[in-house]
């Protein structure tokens, strides 16, 4: 697996480091930690001690980062990037390192106090060619994992993604699809009132049906790995009741497909899975179906 660890020397950057000395990632993996710089204005000032300064800002956070990144993994590199766009420069190098990850702080201040990390683990999130693996809380080791299926191939990709992945046998993990109510018309008139709860109820049923048979093989897959798997279908808005699942059961990781239609034929899980994103107090890792894991 290529990892690549962007970072800024800020404090959420900084935990985003640490916290990938924790996650549940290949022993022989190989990492590149970038930071991204401004291009200077005017083209001229790069001889300048101000970009020099900042440059050499710059390969200090990089060294630091790598440094700590090597105490667990032997094949660490590092180097500084320069484009006007952080999200653009951290996109391109993901694409020429043939990355099979990405892994960013959730927000924070670039290394000249004017680009908003925030703004650039979303853009890359949407964009990158790879999962992207948003970091937030406090780091910790990985032992409860909540993963969102809806039935689309973009939260299968997710599973798969995350089971490629070496798993500890402690490990708990939690399955969730949710059932996601339908609003009853308020302008229906009152002889239909009956006819129309008795087919919202048959359409809730029938998507916690259509849930379930997504949730029982992966559940069963995933219980010859991992101590305990639990499986739960409830009811309510998609974002919010992933969000409280994972904190019921104390998730350390958030998995999510990054688009789809979903068990309920309507929702982008893009929507679901950038709320997701932007609310967690964990980190999210985001998939896409065509970005399953390559060897190696």
């Amino acid at each position: 697996m290529r990892i690549l660890v962007g970072t800024d020397g800020s404090k959420d950057a900084d935990a985003a480091v640490e916290w990938s000395t924790h996650l549940l990632l290949p022993a022989d993996a190989s990492v590149e930690v970038v930071s991204v710089m401004p291009y200077p204005t005017p083209s001229d000032a790069v001889e300048s001690e101000a970009w020099r300064d900042v440059r050499a800002q710059s390969e200090r956070v990089v060294d630091d980062a790598a440094r700590r990144i090597a105490k667990r993994w032997t094949a660490v590199t590092g180097r500084v990037l320069a484009g006007a766009e952080p999200r653009e420069a951290i996109v391109d190098a993901a694409v020429k390192s043939e990355s099979d990850l990405i892994v960013l702080g959730a927000r924070g201040l670039g290394a000249v106090g004017s680009v908003l990390l925030g703004s650039v683990s979303i853009g890359v999130s949407r964009h990158a060619p790879c999962p992207v693996l948003i970091c937030k809380g406090a780091p910790r080791p990985v032992r409860t994992v909540t993963v969102a299926l809806d039935g689309s191939a973009d939260a299968r990709a997710a599973l798969e993604f995350l089971t490629a992945l070496p798993l500890p046998w402690d490990l708990t993990v939690c399955l969730v699809g949710v059932v996601e109510p339908l609003r009853y018309p308020t302008t229906a008139p009152g002889p239909a009132a009956p006819i129309l709860r008795a087919a919202i109820e048959d359409f809730e049923r029938e998507s916690r049906t259509r849930l379930n048979n997504a949730l029982a093989p992966a559940a069963t897959a995933l219980r010859s790995r991992v101590r305990r798997v639990v499986t739960v279908v409830p009811t309510g808005p998609p974002a919010a009741t992933i969000l409280r699942e994972a904190e019921h059961y104390g998730s350390d990781l958030i998995v999510v497909g990054a688009r789809g239609v979903g068990a309920l034929r309507r929702i982008a899980l893009g929507s679901v899975s950038e709320s997701v994103l932007r609310q967690a107090v964990c980190p999210v890792l985001i998939v896409k179906p065509s970005q399953t894991r390559s060897e190696g």
